[in-house]
């Protein structure tokens, strides 16, 4: 099979994986809170990575790579928890794609901070995603939660920050072991505040959606770093990125969720928005 046909089918599969894992994660946290869901989605995806790792066998990281991933793993504990949070609220299409939003723009800005000059077509994606904000925050006066927004933007500077420390994370070492860090630090996090707060006392009744959620996060973490190989790392960020159109029809499908227009023209311009920063 060409590389490129590869690297299509492994973009598209990531955006199919990750957008079912909100989904499953999002209706396991409506029946059973975010943070008890997020701690059993993280665990459940740190034992598959784990499972990789004994047949892999990497070389092992230097301490700087292990603290960066671990500081990952903070930023992406953070932002799992606050998406499942706004995820239980309703409107799942609209919060993924916001949440989505920090995964790209986040860490072009750092970019353009570092010396890396926006191009006009991820300064179009930049303005895209302030227009998909903007109609976000109009979509909650036709009945999205304002809560759930709020969430979801907390997720989007979380996601984007856990992609700049892993980045740095996997420049210093495997990135496999960098995964690992990651996911250990947030289970570790999300874990602690669910056993200091008693919140997980639901979770048992979704142990099943936990798991499959958990397999399909990582599932796109693989399947993203298929297309990454085998095509420019931008067009696999474009087509990874289009997993909150999965959520969104999943939500409709199964649950008859619908969103006001103003949610949908946010939704229409969060991915084109992702489509533009990625491939410029």
């Amino acid at each position: 099979m060409p590389p490129a046909l590869i690297g299509l089918v492994a973009g598209v599969a990531a955006a199919c994986s990750f957008g079912a894992g909100d989904f499953t994660g999002g209706t396991a946290a409506r029946r059973a809170g975010g943070l008890g869901v997020a701690a059993g989605v993280q665990l459940a995806g740190l034992a598959a990575l784990l499972v990789g790792l004994v047949i892999v066998r990497p070389p092992l990281p230097d301490a700087s790579a292990i603290a960066m991933g671990l500081a990952a793993g903070i930023a992406g504990g953070i932002g799992l928890a606050a998406l499942y949070a706004g995820l239980a609220l309703g409107a799942m299409g609209l919060v993924a794609a916001l949440s989505g939003l920090g995964s790209v723009l986040i860490p072009t800005l750092v970019g353009t901070v570092t010396g890396v000059l926006l191009t006009p077509v991820q300064l179009a994606g930049v303005l895209l995603a302030g227009v998909a904000a903007a109609t976000a925050g109009g979509a909650s006066r036709s009945g999205v939660s304002r809560a759930a927004l709020a969430l979801a933007a907390v997720a989007a500077v979380a996601f984007g920050s856990w992609y700049v420390l892993l980045d740095l994370a996997a420049d210093a070492g495997d990135p496999l072991w960098s995964l690992v860090g990651s996911r250990l630090s947030s289970t570790l996090l999300i874990g602690a505040v669910v056993i200091l707060g008693r919140r997980g006392s639901r979770v048992g009744s979704v142990v099943p959606l936990i798991v499959v959620a958990g397999l399909l996060d990582v599932g796109g973490n693989v399947g993203f770093v298929v297309a990454r190989d085998a095509i420019p790392v931008g067009l696999a960020a474009a087509l990874s990125g289009l997993y909150p159109l999965v959520t969104m029809v999943l939500a409709r499908a199964i649950l008859g969720e619908r969103l006001p227009k103003l949610g949908l023209v946010a939704v229409a311009a969060a991915i084109a928005a992702v489509v533009l920063i990625s491939i410029g």
